[in-house]
């Protein structure tokens, strides 16, 4: 019986750590040790040391600079580590009208998008669920040819005309001019605010509405003065590869403008995030988790000592299905310019902090009221709580993370068998790797 006992550990104690993610219950188990009475002996029973199941997920993402990174969570095995088997193997490059329909039909599990894309038809799709904000969308901006005579606000700022003066003398120059804007509406509001310094709306402009690629052909065959791209990509093209000025954007808007909780400003700024269906996450809630946490990790790596490394592995994706041309430094600019980033460090100010501006109630109740009056949605009282999915999903990790740390630091104080050191050791990888559900689960098991 010694023998088996001793046999049974060496078993244990040889197994690689990821294969006994996965194999750790059926090997104790097959073991003997269940059956044998000496469970004592051993860091826990059969039946509570952890294994992290295995999930296939069909992961759609936009061809966008700020979206489509997520082809790194798969690429680095950040994924697989954590159990998610992605089918196909990279993420599915959509158009943004296709990931709602995509998502309703099944057709995908989950996919990247913008919380434009729903709010303005929130009544009318109550499935649809935000379980992940990593980032807002800060980069606005309508541009002009290089050999436009249009001004630019900083220009008239220059000459001396204060904000007020500068703004409207800027978008009355857009009268009548012909200007492109996505077929997607998402970037309406940002316009007619722009377009309100002159008391116009962007209808008060020859409105071509295209996909932002064909807008760039367009401008740099010189068919078009002005464009105004929804995507970071065709941003970045027209005003760093095509020279084309920045007429009016988010960030002169906040640079000259009085920022707050509330203001108009802070209001046409979108979240980009993670949706999926009420039903997914209901019957899918540990892999919402788990895959939320190979988010951040894949966001820490971006912005990480291995920036460079990311990036570069990035480019040649993003390229190939935005049919753009950028390099590393290009994208750290959209990521840290156009898109800035949400780390784990950053999503408390989210869903706790009123003062901060982008707080998700600041901007959102807001915008759902100005849709409520326009008559574009009912008008009736929407729970942000329960459409962003994404605050009780971080509340939940959160506990998870500090149960774990508890436990951790429980176990620096105790004298602890190999076979509990073995999942105490579990628990911390998964608590360095954001995947704390899996690591509360594994240091519970330590003192099970």
């Amino acid at each position: 019986m010694a023998d088996q006992i001793s046999t049974a550990v060496t078993q244990v104690a040889a197994i690689d750590r990821r294969r006994f993610l996965s194999t750790g219950a059926s090997t104790l188990a097959g073991a003997g040790l269940g059956a044998s009475g000496l469970a004592r002996a051993f860091p826990a029973r059969a039946a509570t040391v952890p294994s992290i199941p295995r999930k296939t997920v069909t992961l759609g993402t936009m061809p966008f600079t700020n979206h489509a990174w997520v082809v790194l969570m798969g690429r680095k095995g950040y994924l697989d580590e954590v159990g998610i088997t992605l089918e196909p193997a990279e993420p599915k490059v959509i158009l943004e009208h296709h990931a709602i329909p995509q998502l309703q039909n099944r057709e995908i599990d989950m996919t990247t998008a913008y919380v434009g894309l729903i709010t303005a038809s929130i009544d009318k799709l109550p499935d649809i669920k935000p379980f992940h904000v990593y980032s807002y969308w800060a980069g606005n901006a309508i541009l002009a040819h290089p050999d436009s005579d249009i001004k630019t606000v900083d220009e008239f700022i220059d000459e001396g005309l204060p904000w007020e003066d500068a703004a409207r003398q800027t978008m009355l120059q857009l009268k009548d001019k012909q200007i492109t804007v996505p077929v997607d509406p998402s970037t309406y509001p940002w316009m007619n605010l722009a377009y309100s310094f002159a008391g116009l709306t962007m209808d008060d402009s020859e409105v071509i509405r295209i996909e932002d690629p064909k807008a760039v052909q367009l401008g740099l065959a010189g068919r078009i003065p002005l464009a105004a791209p929804g995507g970071a990509v065709q941003i970045y093209q027209l005003q760093f590869q095509a020279g084309w000025k920045v007429v009016m954007s988010t960030g002169q808007m906040a640079k000259y403008v009085p920022t707050g909780t509330g203001t108009d400003i802070n209001n046409v700024l979108n979240y980009d995030l993670f949706i999926t269906t009420q039903d997914y996450i209901d019957n899918n809630r540990d892999t919402i988790l788990r895959m939320s946490g190979a988010i951040y990790r894949t966001v820490d790596y971006i912005f990480g000592p291995q920036q460079g490394e990311a990036l570069n592995t990035y480019a040649p994706f993003i390229n190939a299905h935005a049919g753009s041309n950028l390099d590393a430094e290009a994208i750290k600019y959209i990521f840290e310019e156009v898109d800035p980033f949400y780390l784990w460090k950053d999503q408390e100010r989210i869903w706790t902090d009123r003062d901060y501006s982008l707080n998700y109630r600041n901007i959102y109740e807001y915008q759902l009221q100005k849709y409520r009056e326009a008559g574009t949605i009912a008008d009736r009282d929407y729970d942000l709580d329960d459409f962003f999915q994404a605050k009780s999903i971080w509340e939940e990790m959160r506990a998870h993370k500090g149960t774990t740390e508890r436990l951790l630091q429980k176990a620096g104080t105790e004298s602890l068998s190999p076979e509990r050191e073995e999942l105490v050791k579990l628990a911390e990888r998964h608590h360095e790797i954001y995947n704390f559900l899996d690591a509360s689960r594994f240091a519970e098991a330590a003192f099970a």
